[in-house]
C-alpha cells in the first residue's frame, strides 16, 4: 500500500473524497428516518386516588370497588389484631401481587411484576402471583398489600406504540383503556390463623388506587439537526478510524521519497 499510494498520491484524495460521499449519504438516511417515524408516545394522567372503603369491622369484613382504568391498587391496615392475616379479595377477576412489589431489591431497582422474557425477549415473564385472592401477615398491627391490576397500562403513564398512522394509534390506546375498564367489587377480611373471620373494631383500613385518563397520543419526533449531527460525528469518527493507516503510510512515502530526492541532490551536486 505504501508503494501504491507512493505512486499514485491521488488514491489518498480518493479514498477520502469517497469516505466524505459515503458519510453524507448515510447522515441524510438518519436524517430521512428521523423525520417519518412509526412510534407513536400515548400519555395517560398517573393520579393516586383515595377509594371510600365500607366497613362490617365486628365480622372483620370490609368493602369497596373499582371502575375506571386501574395500574395499581395498595390496601393498608393499622391497629389490626396481633397475629392476624389480612385477606384481599377481587369478586370477579384476577390481579397480580408479590411481596417485593414497589420496593427495591440489592441493584437498586425496582421489583416489577412484569418483565422481558430473557429466553426469546419476545414474550413477557411473570414475577408475581396471578390470583383474585391474596394475603399476608400483620407484623406490629400493620400490613400492606400492593398489586398490579393489568399488563396492558403502563406504570409510568406512558408508553409507546408501533402504528401505520395517528389514527390507528389512538384507537388502540383508546382500546386499551377501555380493556381496562373493570367493573370490580372487593372485600378485605381480617382472619385468624385457622382462617376465620375475627371482631376488627378499631382496625384502620386505607385502599389507593393508580388511575389512568388519556392526555394525549402523539407521533415520535426527535430534532433531526441535533440526530444529523451526531450521526456524522459517529460516522466521522469510523472513517477516521479506518483512514488512520493510509494516511500514516501516505506520509511516510511521501517523507520517504522527498528524502530520497534530497540525497539525490545533493549526491548530483557533489559530483558537479
Amino acid at each position: 500500500m505504501r508503494r501504491a499510494l507512493a505512486q499514485n498520491p491521488n488514491m489518498l484524495r480518493t479514498i477520502v473524497g469517497l469516505g466524505m460521499t459515503l458519510i453524507l449519504i448515510l447522515s441524510y438516511a438518519v436524517y430521512s428516518a428521523t423525520l417519518d417515524s412509526g412510534y407513536y408516545l400515548a400519555k395517560t394522567s398517573n393520579d393516586a386516588r383515595e377509594l371510600m372503603v365500607v366497613d362490617d369491622s365486628v365480622n372483620g369484613s370490609y368493602t369497596f370497588s373499582t371502575e375506571d382504568a386501574i395500574s395499581w391498587i395498595n390496601v393498608s391496615i393499622d391497629n389490626a389484631p396481633f397475629g392476624s392475616i389480612v385477606e384481599v379479595t377481587a369478586v370477579g377477576g384476577v390481579w397480580w401481587y408479590h411481596p417485593n412489589l414497589g420496593m427495591e431489591m440489592d441493584d437498586n431497582v425496582p421489583f416489577q411484576c412484569f418483565t422481558p422474557d430473557t429466553q426469546d425477549y419476545e414474550g413477557i415473564a411473570e414475577n408475581c402471583e396471578s390470583s383474585a385472592k391474596h394475603s399476608t401477615n400483620v407484623e406490629d398491627g400493620t400490613a400492606s398489600l400492593r398489586g398490579i391490576l393489568t399488563s396492558d397500562l403502563p406504570l409510568s403513564g406512558t408508553w409507546a406504540i408501533l402504528s401505520d398512522n395517528l389514527t390507528s394509534a389512538s384507537l388502540e390506546v383508546n382500546r386499551t383503556l377501555e380493556d381496562a375498564h373493570l367493573n370490580r367489587t372487593w372485600t378485605i377480611r381480617i382472619l385468624d390463623d385457622t382462617g376465620s373471620s375475627i371482631n376488627s373494631t378499631g382496625t384502620g383500613v386505607q385502599v389507593e388506587t393508580v388511575h389512568h385518563d388519556l392526555i394525549s397520543v402523539e407521533q415520535f419526533t426527535i430534532d433531526p439537526i441535533t440526530e444529523l449531527i451526531w450521526s456524522m460525528t459517529a460516522l466521522v469518527g469510523c472513517f477516521g478510524v479506518t483512514l488512520i493507516l493510509p494516511v500514516t503510510l501516505y506520509l511516510a512515502a511521501l517523507a520517504k521519497t522527498k528524502k530520497a530526492e534530497a540525497k539525490l541532490s545533493s549526491t548530483s551536486d557533489s559530483e558537479e
